[in-house]
């Protein structure tokens, strides 16, 4: 049986210059993926979403782990105009998984 572990996330809020846009972009960069089959899903204010999501493949690393990034596009308004807007990335590799959450007032 493989050893999975839960892979290590990095969710990145849209910069100010991507948020004078009309659209903006979160990143969730994760790594330390034991196999390269990996899940990831969104959410927004904790609904599901899979419009606007971009998924690359994953890249193995010298270390022999991999990793991927996972990319969000939301309307730049929604995320200046609520306080409380709140995006969350998944990644789950087998029955492992990790989340990572993030909101406008942390930023």
């Amino acid at each position: 049986d493989f050893p999975f572990t839960p892979p290590v996330l990095t969710l990145l809020s849209p910069s100010a210059e991507a948020l004078k846009e009309s659209k903006a972009t979160l990143v969730c960069l994760a790594e330390d993926i034991s196999v390269a089959l990996v899940h990831v899903t969104w959410s927004v204010n904790g609904r599901s979403v899979t419009d606007g999501v971009w998924s690359s493949p994953t890249e193995k690393q010298q270390d022999k782990t991999f990793k991927m990034s996972s990319y969000l596009t939301i309307e730049s308004s929604d995320w200046m105009d609520n306080a409380d807007f709140r995006c969350r990335c998944e990644v789950s590799v087998g029955s492992k998984f990790t989340k990572k959450s993030i909101s406008v007032s942390q930023c």
